[in-house]
C-alpha cells in the first residue's frame, strides 16, 4: 500500500485565487488568521456560520496586498482556536429574548467601544437565533420536498419509485434496514455487453445542513453503512448511494470516486418559514449574516436539481455501482463504527485513517490501477484534527 499512498495529490487547505498558492497547512492557518482579525474587526459580531460564509463561500482580500483567498472550514476553525488563545478574539454568548442563546465570535479588546459593540451583538444575536430557530424545524422537511419534486421531474428519463412519492427507504427486495434512508429511485442503465437495461438502486440522504461536509463526518457514512448493508444482502443488485447536501470538501468527492458512491453539493440551503412569517425576515438574516444561499421553498417558489438526475447519474451510475460493488460496499465494519456521532475527534482521525489503509487494500483487490487511487481523503494518522474538521 505504501507505494500507492504515495501518489496522493499534494493536499491544499484553501483556494488561491491570486498570489495566494502553494501554501503549507502553517502557511494557510497564518493567512487566515489575518483574514478572521480583519472580519471580526470589520463587523465586531460574527457567528461561526457567517464567518464561514464571509471567509470560505465567498473570496477574502487582504488590505493592502491585493491577494484573494478562501479558506476551508478546518483552516478557519484551527485560525479562530489560534486567535482565541491569543486573545485577539473571544467568544460570546447572548441569550436572546425568545429564548435561545447564541455564540458569537468578538474582538478581544473592547475597551472604549463596548455600547456599540454590545448593540451589535443584541443584533447578530437576534438574526442568528432566527436562523437557528427555523433550522430545527424548516431545512431537513425543505430539502427532502427539492430532492422527491426533481425525481418526479425526472420519472420521463426512466426514474421510478422505490416506495410512493419517491418516500423514505428502509426496505429494499428482501433486504432492510434501520433507520430509512431519505429517498431512493429505481433508474434503468444501459448494460454495454448485453444490450439490455439493468435496474440501479439509487439510494438517497439528504443534508440540508450548514456544515460543509467532510470525510469523517458520520453524516457520510450514515449513508454508506445503509448502503453497504443492502449490498451485501443484496450481492447481485446494482446500487448507487447518492449524498445530496449543501456543501462538502473537495476531499469527501476524492473519497466518493474511489469507493463508488456519488456525491452532490447544491450550494444552496433550502428553508420552508412557519406559517404567516414575513419574509423580510429571511432577507434579513440572508444580509445581516451574510447567508446568501437560504433558498425558500414555497407555493410560489419551487426550486429544482435537475442537473443530478438529468446529467450526473445518466452518466455515472453504472461506473459508480461497480465500483461501489467491488469496493465501497466491503467496508462496512469502518462505516459502522464512523456513523456513531459520538465519537471524539481522535477516536473518528484514527477511524478515517483505518478506512483509507482498508479502501486501498479493497481498490486493489479490485483491480483498480494505482493511478486511479486517489486515497487523499483522511489526515495523517499521527495528525490531530483541528476542531470543527
Amino acid at each position: 500500500m505504501g507505494e500507492e499512498m504515495k501518489r496522493r495529490p499534494a493536499v491544499s487547505h484553501g483556494h488561491g485565487v491570486r498570489d495566494v498558492r502553494g501554501l503549507d497547512r502553517a502557511a494557510w492557518v497564518e493567512l487566515a488568521k489575518g483574514a478572521v482579525v480583519d472580519l471580526v474587526e470589520a463587523e465586531f459580531a460574527v457567528p461561526h456560520a457567517e464567518l464561514e460564509a464571509r471567509l470560505w463561500e465567498r473570496v477574502w482580500e487582504e488590505p493592502g496586498s491585493g491577494r484573494r483567498a478562501s479558506f476551508f472550514p478546518h483552516i478557519l476553525s484551527e485560525a479562530v482556536r489560534d486567535l482565541t488563545a491569543e486573545e485577539q478574539i473571544q467568544t460570546w454568548e447572548h441569550p436572546t429574548k425568545g429564548g435561545v442563546t447564541t455564540e458569537l465570535i468578538i474582538p478581544g479588546n473592547v475597551d472604549g467601544r463596548w455600547t456599540y459593540i454590545e448593540r451589535v451583538i443584541r443584533r447578530k444575536a437576534m438574526l442568528y437565533a432566527r436562523f437557528l430557530r427555523w433550522s430545527k424545524t424548516e431545512f431537513g422537511p425543505a430539502g427532502e420536498a427539492v430532492v422527491r419534486a426533481s425525481l418526479t421531474d425526472a420519472m420521463h428519463r426512466g426514474f421510478v419509485p422505490i416506495t410512493p412519492g419517491f418516500g423514505e427507504v428502509a426496505t429494499l427486495g428482501t433486504a432492510s434496514v434501520r433507520g430509512p434512508l431519505d429517498s431512493g429511485a429505481w433508474m434503468l442503465v444501459n448494460d454495454p455487453v448485453a444490450r439490455l437495461p439493468v435496474p440501479h438502486a439509487i439510494l438517497f440522504e439528504i443534508k440540508n445542513r450548514r456544515l460543509t461536509l467532510y470525510p469523517r463526518h458520520a453524516e457520510v457514512h450514515q449513508l454508506l453503512y445503509k448502503a453497504a448493508h443492502f449490498q451485501q444482502e443484496l450481492p447481485g443488485q446494482r446500487i448507487v448511494p447518492v449524498l445530496i447536501c449543501r456543501r462538502a470538501h473537495k476531499w469527501l468527492f476524492w473519497m466518493a470516486k474511489d469507493l463508488g458512491f456519488i456525491v452532490h453539493d447544491t450550494k444552496k440551503q433550502y428553508l420552508t418559514l412557519p406559517d404567516k412569517t414575513d419574509p423580510r425576515l429571511l432577507e434579513e438574516v440572508r444580509t445581516g449574516l451574510a447567508l446568501d444561499d437560504l433558498q425558500l421553498v414555497s407555493s410560489t417558489s419551487q426550486p429544482r436539481i435537475h442537473n443530478l438526475f438529468l446529467e450526473v447519474l445518466p452518466a455515472q451510475a453504472r461506473a459508480v455501482a461497480e465500483r461501489w460493488a467491488q469496493a465501497g460496499s466491503t467496508l462496512l465494519k469502518h462505516y459502522q463504527t464512523m456513523r456513531d456521532d459520538r465519537l471524539k475527534p481522535w477516536t473518528r482521525t484514527e477511524a478515517l485513517a483505518d478506512l483509507r489503509a482498508d479502501a486501498a487494500l479493497a481498490l486493489d483487490a479490485a483491480g483498480v490501477p494505482a493511478d486511479e487511487q486517489i486515497l487523499a481523503w483522511a489526515l495523517e494518522e499521527d495528525t490531530d484534527a483541528p476542531e470543527g474538521y
